[in-house]
């Protein structure tokens, strides 16, 4: 009585031979087949997007799992922050699931934290020369605290007014 009209056999989970072709495909499209791909889809260059996995995978920050290989981890991250694009729409463009997509944007995301002392320098707190030097520039700039080249600062607001931010330069 339990199991009639139930004759439906259970789908194995396996990889789909189709859709990983796919993945390739597109990593191919993105990587290779023309000389500003890389830089509309990714926002870098293949050569620095390559050498950035390379550091990435050299230093044990990120490894090839048996499905995700580090640079398609790696593209998954900066396509989802090149373009603002939400999970799902980052599965789909991936072939991949939501759960996937936002497990290895984290792994990346504490990757790239994990580099960042290498990379990124906070200049000093003393004013600059030219602004010092400069009669018409220092009233106003003498107490300013960040970078005037547009740097990223590091900085953590209260959550009751953190979505007010969310998406802003």
């Amino acid at each position: 009585m339990e199991n009639e009209g139930n004759d439906r056999q259970g789908i194995a989970k396996e990889p789909s031979l189709i859709r990983e072709q796919w993945r390739q495909a597109h990593m191919y499209r993105i990587l290779t087949a023309g000389p500003n791909n890389c830089v509309h889809y990714l926002r870098m260059s293949s050569a620095a997007f390559y050498g950035l996995a390379n550091i990435l995978r050299s230093n044990g920050s990120l490894h090839d799992t048996f499905y995700v290989c580090v640079e398609e981890q790696l593209a998954i991250f900066l396509y989802m922050l090149g373009h603002k694009a939400k999970n799902r729409v980052c599965g789909i463009e991936f072939i991949r699931s939501g759960e996937t997509i936002s497990r290895y944007f984290n792994k990346v995301l504490g990757a790239i934290c994990s580099i960042q002392e290498r990379f990124v320098k906070q200049h000093g707190s003393e004013t600059p020369m030219e602004i010092r030097n400069a009669a018409e520039w220092f009233p106003y700039f003498e107490d300013c605290i960040g970078m005037i080249d547009g740097t990223h600062i590091q900085a953590t607001l209260p959550t009751s007014i953190v979505a007010r931010f969310r998406g802003r330069k």
